[in-house]
């Protein structure tokens, strides 16, 4: 009776168009009420409260403000003008600096949305003027944006690690060499595509000096991933105390080294980040309620015995486990999926054979696949604001991406030492 009324009541107001967060919270409460657990109301607000009481989850704010910062600073033109110098020279060069900016970006704003809003606001504009399909512009941007995710400074992994109990800085680690692997497969991606429909490339010669002196202008800021990395790996300080340098590192690089900040810049810059933090916590909160009442109702142990009833090794388990990641995915947001997602398939991914910190990359990347794909893909809803074009326009261009994922997602599950090398060289 319980679970009936906690599910359908879900998916009710998911379709009537309520955010996700108070559709868990109001589900939760009907099945309290309706059903047969028997808990007092008072158990509703303290399992709330202790859903976002948890403080690695202060790391949050804190990242997502030293990335606005960082943005506001003048960071993504100079990221734009290093990767231009490198690849705007191959055939359809743009397009893999579209890429390349994106990586490095989300390696500092720790957010595919922010990523995606901050590296499309200049990209797409650029290779509309180039010469490129404004749609096609649209769609490298909004893939190349869920890089954001796996960086050294991933919300997403953060979150992980707090629902888990796992290690953040291993963690940040392990998403290192698959963030490389994923913008390499998108890069080859975006060659092949921009080779079959002739796309533009820079026609103007190599400039050493100018490569140089870009170069040296953007290194302060590129410096800010491995500060926050060295910081939590070397032991130096836990990962919400790298959140604070990483935001005195970037008030202190936006004003004193580029001088583009300004502290007119300061109140818009702590919008964004508590703007965006209110939406990650109110969806802790209410999802610990929610996810309680699952495990009460044993659907960890059901939905392992479905599984496991489907497959006849590890193999087909993690098939099985990814093709869920990718199906919720599809319709719910990142953050939401993660959460609902966690506790019910982490013990059976675990007991498949796969490693820690692979788990967390895994089910990161695989769920992050929605967010490019209709229709509640927020990067793709982002990329459309910008460039003024309806989510069909973008949607044809995004195919090869789509392909590009399938081959990601499978490189990091059956090549564990993809994500467990770094933490272990590390001693993580």
């Amino acid at each position: 009776m319980t679970l009936a009324v906690l599910i359908l009541s879900f998916t009710f107001l998911l379709f009537a168009g309520v955010p996700i967060s108070w559709a868990m919270g109001l589900s939760s409460l009907l099945a309290l009420v309706t059903g047969d657990l028997r808990l007092p109301a008072a158990w509703f607000a303290q399992q709330t409260i202790r859903g976002a009481d948890e403080i690695t989850l202060a790391a949050i704010p804190l990242f997502l403000f030293a990335g606005e910062l960082m943005n506001r600073g003048g960071l993504t033109r100079r990221i734009v003008n290093i990767a231009e110098h490198m690849l705007g020279r191959i055939r359809g060069g743009l397009g893999l600096v579209n890429v390349a900016t994106a990586l490095v970006y989300g390696g500092i704003s720790g957010s595919a949305t922010a990523d995606t809003g901050a590296v499309g606001s200049i990209m797409i504009p650029a290779m509309t003027e180039r010469g490129y399909p404004k749609a096609f512009a649209a769609a490298v941007t909004a893939a190349a944006g869920t890089l954001g995710i796996i960086g050294p400074q991933s919300v997403i992994l953060i979150l992980y690690g707090a629902l888990t109990n796992t290690s953040i800085g291993g963690l940040l680690l392990a998403g290192i060499l698959p963030s490389l692997f994923v913008a390499a497969v998108m890069m080859v991606t975006t060659w092949i595509v921009a080779r079959r429909h002739n796309f533009p490339r820079l026609e103007t010669k190599f400039d050493a000096r100018e490569v140089g002196r870009d170069t040296l202008l953007a290194l302060p800021a590129l410096a800010m991933p491995l500060i926050v990395l060295v910081t939590i790996v070397g032991g130096f300080a836990t990962a919400t105390e790298a959140s604070a340098i990483a935001v005195v590192y970037s008030f202190l690089v936006g004003t004193l080294v580029y001088r583009e900040l300004s502290f007119n810049d300061l109140y818009p810059a702590v919008v964004g980040a508590v703007t965006t933090t209110g939406v990650i916590m109110m969806i802790m909160a209410l999802a610990t309620p929610f996810s309680f009442i699952l495990a009460v109702e044993q659907i960890p142990t059901l939905a392992a015995d479905w599984i496991s009833g489907y497959s006849s090794g590890p193999v087909v388990t993690v098939l099985l486990i990814l093709l869920v990641l990718s199906a919720v995915g599809f319709w719910l947001d990142l953050g939401p999926s993660l959460i609902i997602m966690t506790p019910i398939l982490v013990p059976i991914a675990r007991d498949a054979g796969l490693q820690p910190f692979q788990t967390g990359v895994l089910f990161t990347i695989t769920l992050g696949a929605g967010l490019f794909t209709p229709p509640v893909g927020t990067n793709i809803t982002v990329v459309c604001n910008i460039a003024k074009l309806d989510m069909y326009a973008v949607s044809k261009w995004l195919m090869p991406y789509w392909i590009a994922s399938l081959v990601c997602i499978a490189g990091i599950a059956f090549f564990p030492g993809m994500t467990e090398w770094l933490p272990s060289l590390f001693g993580m």
